[in-house]
């Protein structure tokens, strides 16, 4: 009997060759959607869960409703842990810097090098190659190295203990090589340097210092909580009231709520899932909101291929009736029925798995490189997801095309009346207005995503960086004499032909950061948070920035670098007022208003923000922005890039530069990428649905020839009968484009609520969507039925 139904199965995959290798593509691709989120989730989950210590392990934020500090004093994690018994331990460290490392006469630039203290391999017990964790960072201006970058250093398999190298211009002593040994977490260093062991004493105990990020480890997170809010309170808040000469209650209330914070505790496990997008970690944390996209997308496919394959074995089975008539007047049962459907549908899942297979290792290299990261296809990955998969397919995708072939009557069947049949016709046309549905939810959103990157990108800015670049100037730790430096080299760098400005600013495009410093303050009635800046005089012209009122800042206005200040249209609404003159905020006179401008991405609202010239006691600035003549740009850099190695030989770092909107466009990288995921789905999704469209009609117009020949023979025009043939399909498009325009609009609301400036979703987004699904219907449906149109009428009435 197995025998029989191979033989069956085989000849009718020879019969229908083209439905029979669509379909398994098409459920192979839904296959290898969810087998490629799943091993997406497994990676990203996989972070930390290695450490033994993870749920002791907290990172402290110090967070209120108008701000939040993710930088601690040095002094809070040595009084935590000598003050209260339950904090076992604590880590404090900065995010990862790019240091240039020079070895003798080798020098690399090695990206993730983190500062922190003695007890990081405590908290990231990661296994040592040379050296022990307790022989580390006992002195001064020590370093770690990750054994792929100690073999780039000092060859592979050689032991560099006791070996000097050179960072930043000082000498640090090797100590030790660690293996990362392929383990994901959200701290994976390339090397750890101790600077955070040694630290100066008037730093330690500054309680207004505030330069690194801190962890603890504790068994009791509430009661450390609350022990970091009231060393804030005894040591920082009552001070200042003090200061102040005021009460803490009245402090706490005079700065507008910026005081009025309380420490949250985010367990080592939780941090790469930031649902906040507030933790400041080495490892770049996750947004959840992407992995339920991810996944519920690739269960989408799943589903929409599992209907296209249930659509088409109910359509097949019109041509197979005979076969089950004949087999139930032999002998054959209902059951034997249902178990031949399942057999072939399980051969059916293992050939679309191998597909699968082959797809997945293909896909994988370039999966790994836009999501940056190192997945990996294991046996036993395949093997669970082959078993739950196929459970799935099986019960829907075998049982429901079974039942229903089981199901014919023998003698309706041996009369040739079984088209007449409409049991389970209900299934086959839902399932098509599904797919109907999800198709257009698919094109809707590719087409909202699409408007909303042309929206960022042409979106006026309220600067002109096309012709600016900017790179960095001496490190803004300089010990020296900074501003004279920089005096010298903006003299000369303006004598290279193709540079026509130049201005330092601490403006960083592109980054959740704006840079400068926030400050908290009354003005008349009202409590302000205002962002400070630092730019050069001459910036915002060589920026375009456009000025709305007042003027620009002088160098030659002596008053302007240290009692004058500009403000920007944000800063003049948050305080109320329809003209700045005569305005005095944070004791500097406001002498100008500049349009708006963005500094950030377009998922933030522009801050209300000061401008002030660069101190030259503090050296505050981050950036020289030069505006450049494209047309010399191939002999100005090389030129600016000598230039600049004279000046900033102390440091040892390379000359880098970027375009200003360049810069920017990294605040596009995350919609970016969104919407090729969504296009690149989008193709799949209508591939998959206008197949089960083709090969749903192609079926049911073949059981119908005898009926189109009969009204040809009676003189039905070709017109009337692609209208008849193609009415019912065009009917359920419209119904599943229906259903698919509450959802699409709610969900696509829900996105683009996390852009502040963003595109509006119109009638004309659902006509367009709608026009293109009706015009795809038509053309698979008229294609078929045009064909039908053509058929030898001899052949199917010569016995009528």
């Amino acid at each position: 009997m197995l025998q029989n139904w191979l033989k069956i199965y085989l000849y009718n995959c020879k019969k229908h060759k083209a439905y029979f290798f669509l379909t398994i593509l098409c459920l192979a691709m839904g296959i290898t959607a969810v087998l490629l989120s799943t091993l997406y989730i497994k990676e990203e989950s996989a972070f930390d869960q290695w450490n033994t210590a993870k749920n002791e392990i907290y990172y402290v934020e110090y967070k209120g409703e108008v701000s939040s500090s993710e930088h601690h004093p040095f002094i809070l994690s040595r009084l935590l842990k000598e003050q209260y018994s339950f904090v076992q331990d604590y880590l404090v460290y900065s995010g990862y810097t790019p240091e240039k490392i020079t070895y003798k006469a080798k020098s690399y630039q090695i990206d993730k090098v983190i500062q922190s203290n003695q007890s990081f391999f405590d908290f990231f017990p990661y296994p040592f190659i040379y050296g022990t964790k307790e022989k580390l960072f006992n002195l001064p201006q020590e370093v770690v190295f990750d054994k792929e970058q100690a073999a780039l250093l000092f060859g592979a398999n050689i032991n560099p203990i006791g070996e000097q190298v050179s960072i930043d211009n000082q000498m640090y002593t090797v100590v030790g090589v660690y293996d990362l040994g392929g383990k994901r977490s959200s701290f994976m260093p390339e090397a750890v340097v101790n600077d955070f062991q040694f630290i100066a004493e008037e730093d330690l105990v500054d309680w207004n210092y505030s330069a690194s990020s801190l962890l603890i480890k504790t068994a009791n997170k509430e009661k450390a909580s609350q022990a970091i809010e009231a060393l804030y309170q005894e040591h920082f808040l009552k001070p200042m009231a003090k200061k102040e000469q005021t009460s803490l209650e009245e402090l706490l209330m005079l700065s507008g709520g910026y005081y009025n914070k309380r420490a949250k505790l985010y367990a080592l496990v939780d941090l790469h899932f930031d649902k906040e997008n507030t933790i400041q970690i080495p490892e770049k944390p996750l947004n959840p909101q992407f992995i339920y996209v991810i996944l519920g997308l690739s269960w989408v496919l799943l589903i929409l291929s599992l209907f296209n394959y249930v659509n088409l074995s109910l359509s097949q089975a019109l041509t197979r009736a005979k076969e089950v008539g004949i087999r139930k007047v032999l002998g054959g049962l209902k059951q034997n029925s249902i178990v031949q459907n399942l057999v072939e549908t399980f051969i059916t899942i293992c050939l679309s798995f191998v597909v699968s297979l082959f797809l997945t290792l293909w896909i994988l290299p370039f999966a790994n490189t836009f999501l940056l990261t190192q997945i990996e296809i294991k046996a036993s990955d395949f093997i669970w997801s082959f078993i739950g998969i196929s459970v799935l397919i099986l019960l829907i995708g075998g049982l429901i095309p079974a039942l229903y072939i089981s199901n014919y009557k023998v003698l309706n069947v041996l009369k040739g009346d079984f088209h007449r049949n409409r049991s389970g016709a209900w299934i086959k046309n839902a399932f098509l207005i599904v797919q109907f549905a999800i198709a257009s939810c698919f094109i809707i959103g590719t087409y909202i995503v699409y408007e909303q990157v042309n929206y960022m990108i042409q979106k006026d800015l309220g600067f002109r960086g096309e012709r600016v670049i900017n790179f960095p100037f001496l490190e803004q730790e300089y010990g020296g004499d900074k501003q004279a430096k920089y005096d010298a080299f903006k003299a000369e760098a303006l004598q290279i032909k193709g540079i026509e400005q130049i201005a330092v600013t601490d403006l960083d495009y592109g980054k959740i950061g704006l840079g400068g410093y926030a400050i908290f303050f009354n003005y008349e009635d009202l409590s302000l948070d205002l962002n400070i800046s630092n730019v050069e005089a001459g910036y915002f012209e060589m920026m375009e920035v456009k000025l709305k009122e007042g003027r620009f800042l002088k160098a030659n206005f002596a008053n302007d670098s240290i009692e004058n200040a500009v403000i920007n249209e944000s800063a003049l609404a948050l305080i109320q007022k329809e003209t700045a003159k005569e305005v005095v905020l944070a004791n500097r006179t406001i002498v100008g208003v500049v349009q708006d401008f963005h500094i950030t991405g377009l998922e933030e609202t522009i801050r209300p923000m000061m401008f002030v010239l660069p101190s030259e006691q503090y050296n505050n600035y981050r950036s020289v922005s030069a505006k450049v003549n494209l047309e010399y740009l191939e002999t100005l850099i090389p030129e600016l890039e000598k230039l600049w190695n004279v000046f900033n030989s102390e440091t040892g770092n390379n000359f880098e530069y970027q375009f200003v909107d360049k810069q920017f466009a990294r605040s596009f990288e995350t919609i970016q990428m969104q919407k090729k995921v969504l296009l690149f789905l989008s193709y799949i999704v209508v591939f998959i649905a206008l197949f089960g469209l083709f090969a749903v009609s192609s079926f049911t117009i073949g059981t119908k020839l005898k009926e189109i020949s009969i009204r040809k023979v009676l003189g039905a025009e070709t017109k009337s009968l692609l209208q008849k043939l193609s009415y019912q399909y065009l009917i359920y498009c419209i119904i599943g484009f229906g259903l698919s325009v509450v959802p699409s609009y709610y969900l696509l609301n829900l996105w683009l609520k996390d852009y502040a400036y963003r595109i509006e979703i119109g009638y004309e987004v659902y006509l367009v969507c709608f026009v293109l699904m009706v015009l795809l219907t038509l053309i698979i449906v008229v294609s078929r039925a045009y064909k039908a149109t053509r058929v030898n009428v001899l052949k199917y009435i010569k016995y009528e």
